[in-house]
Order: C-alpha cells, then structure tokens, then sequence
C-alpha cells in the first residue's frame, strides 16, 4: 500500500503554512511497441505456455506485515492507501499513526500473526483464467452422476487487488497491484503474496496474462525501450521503515519467458521505491527512495547497467518526481523535514534536475509543501498540500510560484494525459477533474463515485483508463466529460485462498 496514510505531526506542523498561502506523472501513450513487435500478441500470452504460469500461490501460514493503509495519497512519504482515500500512497502516518501508521497508506512488514489459513494451491492463484466461465471437465466414469469435479472454495482475502500504477506501451495498457490482506484493525496491511503485473488489451480491457512479482508492495511499473520495469516498496520494518536488502527495489519483467526478476534491489537503493519516473531515451531514472518517514532521499539509477547515484539535497522525495520529455527534465518535489524538539525545518521546494544539478522552481522558504509536479506546454504545475488541512493547484510564474491557486482536497494527485492536466481527488468518493491550463481554471469535474481513484491512462484521444484503488475496477471514462464508459472487473486478482 503506501500512498495515503495522513500524516498526523506533519498535519499538526505543517498545516499553518498552507493557511498563510492564502487561501504522482502519468504513464504516455506514445511509448514504442515492446521489441518493435506487435506488444503481446496472442502466441505469446497464450495461458497454454508453462512459463506463463504464476509461481506464487497464498501461502498457508501468512506473514503479516502491520502495514497502515495508504495510497497515495501520500502521506510525506509512505506507501500506497489501503483502507480509505484520505488515508492512504500516500501518505504518511504520524510516528504516533504508525505504532497504532505505500503510499497513501503504508505497506508493512510481514510480522504480526494471523489467524490460520489453509493450504493454497499453487498453480495460477495470480491469474484470471480465460476459460472460467467453462464447467470443470469430469473424468470419465460408468457413473457419471458421481464423476463430475469439484469446483474449488476461493476465499479472497481483499475486496480489491489495490491497484497502484498504470501504464500504456502499443495496444496494451499494464497495471501492477499490490495484493494484501487488510487486517481486523481496519488498516494493517498483512502481504500474502508478491505483487502482480497484468495485462489487458488497451482497447477493450480484455485480459491477456499475468505475470507474478518477485517481491511485494509494487508502486510503478515503466516501459523503457521495449523493457518492463516494477518499481517496489516492500514491506515495513519494526521500526516502520524500510530495510536496504533484496526484498525491494526495481524488477525487470521478461515478457516472452512471462518471469520477472530484481534488477535493482534494495540494497544498492538504499530502501525501496516509492516513486520512479525514467527518460524513455537514455533509460536514466529518478527514483524516491523510502527508508522512513521523512527521509526518502532520491536517487539517479541507469537501468541499462544498474548503477545508482544519489542526487545530494532532496531531503523527501515524496513530493512528487516527474520527468518532461520535451524538456529533457526530471522535476522532484522535496516535502522536506522537521525536527519535533526544535521545529528546525529542512528545505520544503520543488525542484529541476537535469542530470548534474537541482534547480529550486520557487522560494523554499515559503513553507509550500509539494504534493505533485506536471509540465504542460512547458509550463510547470505543482500540487501543494500538507494532506491535512489545505490542497492547491499551484503554477510557476516566472521564476516563482503563482500568487492565484485553484482549489482542491488535502489528497490529490495531478496527472498529465496526452498533453492535458487531469486531477484526481481521492478524498470521499473521489472526482476527476480536466483542467484548463490556458485559462487557469476548471474545464469540466465529474465525480467517480468509487473510492480512491490512483492514476489514469489515455487510451486514445478521449477516453482513458483510471485505476481504482480500494474498489476491484479499472474504469473506462470519457475525456470530453468524465463520464464512465465501461469497467475491467479485478477482483480475481485479489489476494485469495483456494480450497
């Protein structure tokens, strides 16, 4: 989870900035086709292929991770939500939350026990067969009547897979979900299994395979020069944060063998990935690094050869990171920190990288906490909000930060889609709102109506997917209006129990 949990003591230190103000990028369309082939074409994905089969089944006895829920969204810097929008990413429980505290509701390790489960079968607990629908065959008998198969007892242990990230390469459109089990208390995380890539006809939404994760909590899924890549945040610590080992960091999925395997781990990160977005040319990535909360330092990473930088001065991360492909830019949005005892305060800004030096876009003193970079028409806008009191749709102006806003909630996020602003507003039922850039206010808002709307995709001039977080749908909606078009059901990719 990781995105959304409310940051309680930085709600409580950081709110009045906003009151004296006065009042996560989307994935592109355009990307090239995997391998210059038609992507995923129907041989390939055949469920038929022993490689194409997930290897990982819910395990009997399950570890618990104490996870807070999340998403996104985000709270300073955590993990992705789990229970509720205005929890989760995103953000980031307060110390205090995190001894009750991905993403938007932190991910957690696996520790506390559970009650009992049976034993899982393997086999494709990850996938959605494409014969479901079809009656089990029996086995030949003199007594039909007592032959017939059984059909097997699935217990889902989530309402919804918790989809985190979407993704447009060719005709298809890629989602990674988190997949855990929300315990009694209402926002613990327990990671029963690894995390899940799909893949569905970008068109339609129809199903083409799945293909299991090798570790838990994915945040972002990238596809770079014809390559697939997961970024993953893990599970927390008992210390609720994260361990710099190989249990997280960034997974290179092969396509054709339908296996993935850790690329980047968390030991040369650092922590796990909370954020990534990559230059689709060079394959250089900028990655949030989460270690704990407030220090998610973030990182220059080469996924051609697997070598890691840290990019000195950005104190959290979780602001936002954002690369502009016309710009050849990548933008990172620094929440900063405060020390509790001194209320001494790092830096709070959003800055410019071009690969050798960070550029602040406004005053760091003016204590606006970024929450969500774009670049439309080459003009920078920035998400400021302390997800407790007070969210503002901001815009460079100049060398600084627009003295006018437009206002929204405390948990959004700012996504652009083919050349368009789009915001997500988690809080309550959620709404997605288009807006004008030229003239500085909204075009259209429609509410969703389904908890936790966590990114959006286009899929063609205007429509576009948006992934559900806390509800099992990926829901087709109208880019002239907002309106829903029609739904993918994910519900069977939910962490479950096969008998």
């Amino acid at each position: 989870m990781n995105k959304k949990i409310l940051t309680t003591l930085a709600a409580l230190s950081f709110a009045f900035y906003l009151g004296a103000c006065g009042d996560d990028n989307s994935s592109s369309a355009g990307i090239e086709c995997l391998d210059n082939e038609n992507c995923l074409d129907d041989e390939d994905l055949s469920s038929d292929s022993d490689d194409a089969k997930s290897s990982s089944s819910v395990k009997s006895s399950k570890n618990k991770s104490s996870s807070s829920v999340k998403k996104d969204e985000k709270s300073s810097s955590s993990e992705k939500a789990t229970s509720s929008s205005s929890e989760k990413k995103d953000e980031k429980s307060s110390s205090s939350e995190k001894k009750d505290d991905k993403s938007s509701s932190s991910t957690k390790d696996d520790n506390s026990s559970s009650s009992e489960k049976k034993d899982e079968k393997s086999s494709s607990s990850e996938k959605v067969e494409s014969s479901s629908s079809e009656a089990p065959v029996s086995s030949s008998s003199a007594e039909p009547e007592s032959s017939s198969s059984v059909e097997p007892k699935v217990t889902y242990l989530a309402n919804t897979p918790f989809a985190a990230d979407l993704e447009v390469s060719g005709d298809t459109l890629f989602a990674v979900f988190q997949r855990y089990e929300v315990g009694d208390d209402g926002y613990t995380a327990i990671f029963n299994d690894p995390g899940l890539l799909a893949m569905y006809k970008l068109s339609d939404g129809t199903l083409l395979d799945t293909i299991t994760l090798v570790t838990k909590n994915p945040q972002v899924v990238k596809v770079v020069n014809g390559n697939v890549f997961v970024g993953t945040q893990g599970e927390y610590n008992a210390s609720w944060g994260i361990d710099a080992d190989e249990n997280r960091g960034i997974e290179k999925v092969d396509l054709k063998k339908k296996k993935s395997e850790l690329w980047v781990s968390g030991t040369l990160l650092g922590g796990g990935v909370y954020m990534m977005d990559v230059d689709p040319i060079s394959g250089k990535a900028v990655v949030a690094v989460y270690k704990a909360y407030q220090n998610v330092p973030a990182a220059e990473v080469d996924l051609n050869d697997k070598s890691v930088k840290r990019i000195d001065g950005v104190v959290d991360a979780s602001g936002g990171i954002y690369y502009d492909t016309k710009g050849e830019l990548f933008y990172i949005g620094d929440r900063g920190s405060i020390d509790y005892t001194t209320f001494a305060m790092t830096p709070m800004v959003a800055y410019s990288y071009n690969g050798l030096k960070l550029s602040a876009l406004y005053d760091d003193e003016m204590g606006y906490q970024p929450a969500g970079i774009a670049v439309i028409n080459h003009e920078v806008f920035v998400y400021i909000s302390d997800y407790a009191n007070a969210g503002k749709l901001y815009w460079i102006d100049g060398e600084d930060i627009s003295d006018e806003s437009i206002q929204f909630s405390t948990d959004t996020k700012i996504v652009e889609v083919n050349g368009g602003l789009y915001v997500m507003d988690r809080k309550g039922k959620g709404s997605i709102t288009k807006v004008n850039t030229s003239a500085k206010k909204v075009a259209w808002q429609k509410a969703i109506e389904s908890e936790n709307p966590y990114d959006i995709v286009a899929i063609d001039g205007s429509t576009a997917w948006v992934a559900m977080y806390n509800a099992a749908e990926i829901r087709k909606i109208s880019l002239t209006n907002g309106s829903t078009i029609s739904s993918i059901d994910t519900k069977e990719l939910s962490a479950k129990i096969v008998e």
